[in-house]
């Protein structure tokens, strides 16, 4: 049976699911570092979008603790947020200007 750190990999003390993309894992560090606050697109495995509208919009943040999960934090002043389901991320944009970080290759928004 697999230990709970084993279902983890580790970028600069920041924990990220297994099944999570290695690119969205460093991307969300990078923004986490940079301070950038992001839009978040949660989908299927296809690229099919959820069309999630809450709890999308924020700073990355991480949790305290033995295993710091990412956070979504509402603004730069906030010390809590939810964690981020980091494996369902199909793409990613900067709050400011909309530009396109990261993308799944099969991107579909819901309305598609």
């Amino acid at each position: 049976m697999e230990t709970l750190e084993e279902k983890y990999f580790e970028i600069n003390g920041t924990s990220f699911q297994n099944e999570t993309k290695r690119e969205v894992a460093e991307l969300l560090e990078r923004c986490r570092a940079n301070r950038t606050r992001v839009i978040l697109d949660y989908g299927h495995s296809d690229g099919k979008s959820w069309g999630e509208i809450y709890d999308i919009i924020g700073y990355i943040g991480r949790s305290t603790g033995s295993i710091k999960v990412p956070l979504l934090l509402y603004n730069s002043r906030s010390y809590g947020g939810s964690a981020i389901l980091t494996k369902c991320i199909i793409q990613i944009k900067e709050s400011k200007g909309g530009r396109v970080l990261y993308q799944h290759k099969n991107y579909k928004n819901w309305k598609s």
